[in-house]
């Protein structure tokens, strides 16, 4: 297991991590290190421990919010899916290839973007 050293904040950080994730690490330590430093530019005075329980909190609202966003989006999936089931007529005609892809292009091209605006 590999042994890294990170920084948040004015500290250094050795710990360990797995195979293949030192550059994932460093690059979480960097998230929280901006959120740090965004909040001790809001809140100047206030101690670092309370720095980073806000830092932990607000990141923790980003991953819950990224969540409920995934989570819609493949509702929205689902409802796409059985839209398209339920567009084969019953007589067993289908549509053709190339309109069903073109809808569903359009379909993922809308779910695409509310997931890039959230």
């Amino acid at each position: 297991m590999p042994q890294i050293s990170i920084r948040i904040g004015c500290r250094s950080y050795d710990l360990a991590c797995g195979d293949g994730q030192e550059e994932r690490t460093h690059a979480l330590a960097a998230d929280v290190d901006a959120c740090l430093t965004d909040l001790r530019i809001q809140m100047p005075n206030a101690p670092e421990a309370k720095l980073l329980v806000f830092a932990a909190l607000m990141m923790a609202d980003r991953a819950r919010e990224a969540e409920r966003t995934v989570e819609a989006a493949q509702a929205e999936l689902a409802d796409v899916r059985a839209a398209l089931e339920a567009e084969v007529t019953p007589s067993g005609d289908t549509i053709p290839v190339e309109e069903l892809f073109s809808r569903l292009e359009n379909r993922i091209d809308t779910i695409a973007r509310k997931v890039a605006a959230a």
